[in-house]
């Protein structure tokens, strides 16, 4: 099984906002409290409530502290989080979305990310928005991201560099290659914390996926606009995707590479994570005889696969296509003939020994690959029925 989320963010977004949705779709209070923890400052508290915003019943989350700094350098924030004794993944994604800050924040304004301070997103409550989420997503087991079309208003906002366009300006920044859509406000709707979350946290942008609902909820904002409800949903989705992974074909022509040269590869590639490999005899263009090297693997190492191709064959392209790969449930079991052991790969409509042990039996026997794999099955077939005899 793997999770979603799906977010829509049609009216909005915001840091505190997306946290209190991921609390309204399950993710453990006790778990982010407990992470936020590992943060070296006191004086803070969180509070979690539900209210209702305009006919929705949804969760909000209001950071109260002490501190009312505003400013705190990138680096200084980068550091807190780095060496804090929060998980792993946490560490890394709350950085993330630090790091898209800061680059944003220092390209706008022509220094170098070491030189940035933060205003508003230096604050505590900015802070502990960005870190909850992430653990939010962790507590949520949260295999995937996704995010629908970001709503933005019009206008200006009261910012700490003064009066600017609504959105703004580091807000449109981080968009960047995301879609947005107008909506009839003049309040900021987005905020540059809640942009840069949606941003680092997404895998890929559309609309909700085929899967099974398991949860639907609202994170409220603070504003209460006559236009529409300030509210974020996100969907909390299931899939079961054991018998199936999302896995690609890489393929090239080649008329210049001997056998010995892609017998070689076809190992190499098999050794490096692919699933499988194969080369095809063809025709190529001026009637030349070449080979079709092709090969299936999952995407996460389309990239390495890739370049080993390249630079055992010199190829000067590829193609790269999605495929669907069904798997069906396997087991294994094994058999002991003439002491040596013979594993068997067992499926749901038959079983086969495997060749490595076969061709080890043979060897060691004086035996034909055939007569090896008559003799396993024998032997297969009475542990699995019993000896006749």
């Amino acid at each position: 099984m793997s999770r979603s989320l799906w977010i829509n963010p049609a009216v909005g977004v915001s840091g505190d906002m997306l946290l209190g949705a991921l609390f309204d779709v399950g993710a453990s209070e006790d778990f982010v409290i407990d992470s936020l923890s590992a943060l070296e400052f006191d004086g803070w508290e969180i509070g979690i409530e539900k209210i209702v915003k305009n006919g929705i019943l949804a969760t909000r989350v209001e950071i109260t502290c002490e501190d009312t700094s505003h400013h705190r350098s990138w680096s200084h924030i980068d550091s807190l989080i780095a060496t804090s004794s929060l998980e792993g993944e946490i560490i890394d994604g709350a950085r993330k979305t630090f790091k898209l800050l800061g680059e944003i924040e220092a390209n706008r304004h022509g220094i170098d990310i070491e030189e940035v301070h933060f205003h508003e997103v230096g604050a505590i409550d900015s802070i502990i928005d960005i870190v909850g989420v992430w653990a939010a997503l962790k507590s949520l087991k949260v295999n995937k991201v996704i995010s629908t079309k970001v709503g933005v208003g019009s206008g200006s906002v009261e910012t700490a560099h003064g009066l600017l366009p609504n959105p703004a300006p580091a807000t449109m920044d981080i968009l960047k290659g995301c879609e947005i859509k107008g909506i009839q406000t003049e309040i900021e709707t987005v905020t540059p914390t809640g942009a840069a979350l949606l941003v680092s946290i997404t895998n890929e942008w559309g609309s909700l996926p085929e899967s099974k609902v398991i949860e639907n909820g609202f994170g409220a904002g603070f504003y209460n606009p006559v236009t529409h409800p300030n509210v974020l949903n996100v969907i909390l989705t299931e899939n079961d995707d054991s018998n199936n992974s999302g896995s690609v074909i890489i393929e090239t022509t080649l008329d210049d590479v001997t056998p010995e040269t892609l017998g070689h590869l076809v190992n190499q590639l098999i050794s490096n994570g692919a699933d499988d490999a194969w080369v095809i005899p063809v025709t190529m263009k001026k009637t030349r005889p070449g080979y079709e090297l092709k090969v299936l693997c999952s995407i996460n190492v389309k990239e390495a696969l890739g370049d080993l191709i390249a630079k055992e064959t010199g190829t000067l392209g590829l193609r790269t296509y999605s495929v669907e790969k069904t798997v069906f449930p396997r087991t294994h079991d094994s058999v002991i003939v003439r002491d040596c052991e013979v594993k068997i790969k067992i499926g749901p409509h038959g079983f086969k020994p495997e060749y490595e042990d076969l061709a080890s039996l043979a060897e060691n026997n004086g035996m034909t690959l055939k007569e090896a794999s008559k003799e396993a099955l024998v032997e297969w077939e009475k542990k699995l029925y019993g000896s006749k005899e």
